[in-house]
Formats: structure tokens, sequence, C-alpha cells
């Protein structure tokens, strides 16, 4: 099984690919015989599972930092079309995309798009410049301090409250629609067209201007002129945790029954499943598969029997029945490929309040403290024990694949790789001594012992295995680590109770990973940007922060080249509140009765395209 949470579902990403199994096209294991017609197959529906413990718990496309997964947004892309589609190899499908053409003007600072006028919302009416600059101004607002809630997406791409520009350089000065298919995006300095488009342009999702605002009682007006008190009123009705009546989480809501995309919602039971139906006014390529079903289990063991009953159209198997080659499931293929646009980690908390503020922050601050954990990780062995060996190590904020069109990150190297004595050494050599088997040392005037709790993921033994064996490699260098299980949901939750003014609760946590969506040109900047977005840690570094808004600027190819891989080896050498995990790309199960599964899984958004699936005999 795969796991990417985007933004840690990621999220800041934290993660199995909703590709849950479905991530590549490579080797399989034929089923030999004839394979009857499960249920599933008869009522014509895709029955796909989520990863154990996983909820799809927010509906509408301005995901919250709190909600920022992978399976959310993979809900969202059933439901609602992107401004700009990006490809399998990190381009730019104007054919899939609301928009027709993008223009750049004003010395790289002004991007106007010209929307492609065949795309209607499932209500017969079409998508316009309004509708785009609607969901640019919610999520350019919901990124202001006192927001009801905070988009997960704030920074990438400069997207800051309008008018202002943030910490990484850049700010979107002004939008407009100045008719019915334009709309202009203008930013403070010249940028990176790429990258804008890809991060800036990239994360816009067109929602019914006019279908919200009447939903949420505000009067229907042009969105540029929404006034801060409605925007508030909007923003409170999608998803403000002080109002109960929000619709987050409750896709039976009026407003989401106009949609653009390939699917409707149509019922779920919770902690259940999430049913979706075919949109049958959908403008792109109509889904033939009558209903989509997600379910949910709370285990890995719970999901691999339902597979075993044939109940599911793809499942994952447990790492264990990978590890002893128990792979076979009668009426499956077993199948692998090429993993998603994604990198995986354990976020470290360097605030001074840290778990309390009991110092374990301010130890993290120190780089050969983070240096000494990152050697006391055994990447071979996590491959092992939570891929079943399926996986590649992985030091680096850029994957070693897939390769993409705008960048290859295939040869970065590999430094810190496990070595416990030597981290005790460094840790030693740095001013820490043993106190009781635990590594001490006076910080700002107070004892510090390097002993915290981290937090993993519940549902799967595999997770539990690794982390013990983490904890006894720690331990061989004096670092103390308490595991404690967390449901997914709760995990990236811990992501927004840490600030310079709130104590955080929370020291480690391993929730996964994140998946470059929405920041398609990963130049770091949600990630490891002092007021990042997907920077729950409170990590801050001056010079990677420049090493950043440089990936940023205009320039040539080579240039962008050179100012990604400067970045990339500096990120690898000071581990930005982060500890590199490997990438994992374990196999997965899928019925010959299904078919487009795996050439329709799309990398780099760590996304499916069911409306692409078929179901026939095979």
């Amino acid at each position: 099984m795969r796991m990417n949470w985007r933004r840690w579902a990621i999220g800041a990403a934290a993660v199995s690919v909703l590709a849950l199994t479905l991530a590549g096209c490579g080797s399989t294991t034929p089923t030999t015989a004839a394979v009857p017609e499960p249920a599933w197959a008869k009522a014509n529906e895709a029955v796909v599972p989520l990863p154990a413990s996983v909820l799809l718990n927010a509906f509408v496309p301005i995901l919250p930092n709190t909600a920022y997964s992978v399976y959310n947004s993979q809900v969202n892309f059933l439901m609602y079309k992107p401004l700009v589609f990006i490809t399998g190899t990190d381009g730019i499908d104007l054919s899939r995309s609301i928009a027709q053409s993008i223009a750049v003007s004003n010395n790289n600072q002004t991007f106007t798009v010209t929307l492609n006028p065949k795309w209607t919302w499932s209500n017969g009416n079409p998508v316009t410049a309004n509708d785009v600059a609607f969901s640019a101004v919610l999520e350019a607002a919901s990124c202001a301090s006192g927001s009801p809630y905070t988009y997960g997406g704030c920074t990438v791409g400069g997207l800051n409250p309008i008018g202002t520009v943030g910490g990484n350089g850049v700010g979107w000065m002004s939008v407009s629609a100045p008719s019915a298919t334009t709309f202009t995006v203008t930013v403070n300095k010249p940028v990176n067209p790429i990258w804008f488009e890809h991060n800036g342009l990239g994360q816009l999702m067109p929602m019914p201007a006019s279908v919200w605002e009447q939903a949420a009682g505000v009067p229907v007006t042009p969105a540029t002129s929404l006034t801060s008190a409605q925007i508030t009123t909007l923003l409170n009705y999608m998803g403000g945790s002080s109002n109960t009546n929000n619709v987050m989480n409750n896709p039976s809501a009026a407003p989401f029954a106009v949609v653009d995309g390939p699917y409707l919602f149509k019922t779920m039971v919770p902690n259940d499943y999430w049913e979706f139906t075919a949109n049958p006014n959908y403008n792109g390529h109509l889904a033939t598969i009558k209903t989509l079903v997600y379910q949910y289990y709370t285990s890995t063991a719970a999901e691999q029997a339902a597979l075993e009953k044939g109940q599911l159209s793809t499942g994952y198997l447990t790492t264990a029945s990978l590890i002893k080659k128990q792979t076979t499931i009668a009426g499956y293929t077993l199948k692998t490929g090429p993993p998603g646009f994604c990198f995986f980690y354990i976020n470290l908390n360097l605030s001074p309040l840290a778990a309390g503020g009991n110092g374990i922050g301010l130890a993290f601050q120190e780089l050969p403290v983070r240096q000494a954990l990152q050697l006391g990780i055994d990447q071979k062995a996590y491959i092992q024990v939570m891929g079943a060996g399926y996986g590649v190590q992985d030091y680096s904020p850029i994957p070693p694949s897939p390769v993409l069109s705008i960048y290859n990150a295939s040869a970065m190297p590999k430094p810190l790789t496990y070595n416990p004595a030597q981290g005790k050494a460094l840790l030693l050599a740095n001013g820490w001594s043993l106190q009781n088997g635990v590594m001490t040392k006076t910080i700002n005037g107070k004892s510090v012992a390097l002993s915290f709790t981290m937090y993993y993921g519940t549902g799967s033994n595999s997770t539990a295995n690794f982390a013990t064996l983490l904890q006894q490699d720690w331990a061989k260098e004096g670092i103390q680590m308490k595991p404690s299980p967390m449901p997914f949901g709760s995990q990236i939750g811990l992501n927004d109770q840490i600030s310079n003014t709130v104590a955080g609760s929370w020291a480690a946590n391993w929730y996964g990973g994140w998946c470059y969506e929405p920041d398609y040109y990963p130049t770091g900047g949600a990630l490891f940007t002092a007021t990042g977005a997907a920077n729950p840690g409170a990590f801050s570094d001056p010079q990677l922060q420049s090493l950043i808004e440089a990936s940023y600027a205009p320039g040539t190819a080579a240039q962008a080249n050179a100012s990604l891989t400067a970045y990339l080896a500096y990120a690898a050498k000071i581990l930005p509140g982060i500890l590199w995990l490997p990438d994992l790309n374990t196999p997965g199960e899928v019925s010959p009765w299904i078919h487009g599964t795996i050439q329709n899984f799309n990398p780099i958004q760590a996304l499916n395209f069911p409306n692409y699936w078929t179901i026939s005999a095979p």
C-alpha cells in the first residue's frame, strides 16, 4: 500500500496515494483461471478502499490545512475541474483545463487566462471568469490572520491576501475578471512563468460563485466586489470552525449539487463509505461506470479480508503478506509501477514552545541534533518493514522518481545514511552528554534531554513495527523516543497547533509526507519558508529562504535548473525541520474486471481519474 498525504497528506501533504495501490504499470502476476463476475461488476460500480483509518472529511475545493490530504483532494477532482490540468510528466494540458490559453505580459508579472467556453456547470450554466475569481478571492482571503480557516495551499505560488507580499517575496497584487471568459492575475515582481503557471494558476479550482453566494446568504455579486464581511460569511459557511452549520464535511448540502467535474456526490455513511455517480452533463470524458465507492477500513487486515472476499475492484495487501510472499488472491492481479510525485518524512517541531515548552524544540533547532536523528534512521530496514522491500532511499525534497519534464532529481546524493555510532559521536562533539542513558545539554540555562514522543498513524502493524525499531535505533545514540499511535485526521490536525505564541502539543509527528499538489513546480515555498503553510514545525533558515526565492525568478531553463539544484543540495544537508524517509512503491491488487486504473493514474498529481475506467469481462 502506498501512503502519501498531500501537505503533511501531505499532509503537509502526509499518505497512500489515492491511487490506493494503482500507482503503476510495471510487472504483473497474471491470474490464470477464469474469474467469475463479482457483484460490484454486475452492478457496474467500482469499489476502492481508502488506506486504513483514513476518512474523507472535506469536500469544498478550498481545502483547509487541517484536512489538506490527497484523499480529500481526490474527491475535489471528481467534482470540480482545475483551471489548469497538470500532466503525468508535470506539464500543462490545456485540452483538459478550464483555461484555453495563458498569456504572460508586463515583464512576467501579469497572467491573462482565456477560458474555454465549452465547460459548463451541471445545471447548464457556463463556467465563467467570475467563478475563477471567486475561488481566487476566497483562497487568498483565507490566508489572512483571523480567517475562519486557512486554505492549505497558502504561500504556494505566492498566494497571500490579495495586495500583500508574503514571506516568500511574492504576492498577488490583483485579480480581475474583465469578461466572462477572461481572468487576470498580477504579481508584485517578475517571476518564472512556468513556476507561476504551475503553482499559482495550478491551484485554482473554480466554484459556481452564484450558487455558493446564495447558499451562504450573501447577495450575488462579482467576486472582486465581495466585502470583507461577505467573504468571512462565505468562509464560515464553507468550513469555519466556529460555525456548527458549515458544509465542509456535508457533501449533501445544496451547493455540492452543482459541479463541473465528472462525478456528482450521491450518498455516504460516516466511517463506512462515500458514493459518487457519473455527472451526465460533464463536458469532458464521460464516465461509463455507474457508481464509484470509496470504502473505509479500520486496518489493513480488514481491507485485505474484504479483498479476499472479492468485494473490492482494487486493493492493497498487508505488508506482512507481501513480506511472506502471500500475494496471490483469487480474482486479482498483483501490479506495481511508478510512484507518485511525493516525498516522505518525520516532522519535527522547532518551536521553543514545542511539547509544552520543555526545551525539545530548542534541541531540534540544532543541526547536529537533526543530523544525529537522521543518522539513526535505517532506510533499508524501513523499506523492508514498511514496504516489503519495494521502495528507494530518499534524502531530498524532490523524489528520485518520477522524472519530471522540468527537472531530474534521480542523481541527488545520499548524505547522512544510517550510522548510529556516528550520530552518537556527533552529539557528544556538540556539547551533549549521556545522563541516565539520555543525551542532555544545558540550553538557555535550562537542562534539556533528547526525550520526546513521536506520533504515528494507526491501522497498520508495519507502521507500529517500524516505530518500535526506530525507537531502538535512536536509543543507541542516547535519544529517548516514545512512539504513540494517532489517527491520520488527528495527526494533520496537529499542524495548526504551533505558532510563535501558542505552545504546540507535539514534538515529532510521522504521518507520511508531501505530494506536490498544488506546488507542481517543486520549489519548497510552502514547505520550508518561515511562513509556509506546510511548515507546522516553525523551521526557519535565511539561506534556504533565499535559495527558494531564487527558484521563483525568471531566467533560462539552465538557470531554473541550477536554482532547483542549489535549493535541493542545501535542503538535503540541513534537514529543514524534517527527517528524510524512503519513497515506497508497494504493489497492489487489481481485478481483471476493471480496466484503465493503472493507465489513468497521474503520478504528479497523485490522483486517479475514474471517468476513464471501464468495467467488462477480462
